[in-house]
């Protein structure tokens, strides 16, 4: 993947990406750059909505999440969805069918903790030593 910003791999303790991740802004690929400067043991904290005009985009979000997961990168500690988490600026973010909360719409925050021996470049888990010698 592309190096997205000039910090060394662990950098950071913990890493907090709040109200960017949604199409046209933040995209899903730029998930294992954050992963790659939170040092190992760290902690990731992202959010994203969940309402209707959003769902295409925390789906992308979602597999990207479970697929360093499975991969062993990190485990998640967390997946908290939010009823009343912004308030939206337009109808369109509101969508029918939507409970009406004021103005609001939902969102969801995760937590992850960066494994020890993260291999975040490929994607791949790290070959375990045979159990039985």
């Amino acid at each position: 993947p592309q190096r997205l910003s000039p910090f060394r791999i662990g950098t950071f303790d913990a890493v907090l990406i709040v109200g960017a991740l949604s199409d046209g802004q933040v995209p899903c690929s730029a998930i294992p750059e954050l992963l790659r400067v939170t040092k190992p043991g760290g902690l990731v904290c992202l959010t994203t909505r969940t309402n209707p005009s959003n769902l295409r985009y925390k789906e992308a979000l979602e597999a990207t999440l479970e697929g360093l997961e499975r991969a062993g990168a990190w485990q998640r500690l967390v997946a908290r969805p939010v009823d009343r988490w912004e308030l939206a600026t337009s109808e369109l973010e509101v969508g029918p069918g939507t409970p009406d909360n004021d103005g609001f719409i939902s969102g969801i925050v995760y937590l992850y903790r960066k494994e020890a021996a993260a291999q975040v470049e490929g994607a791949r888990p790290r070959p375990q030593p045979p159990t039985d010698l």
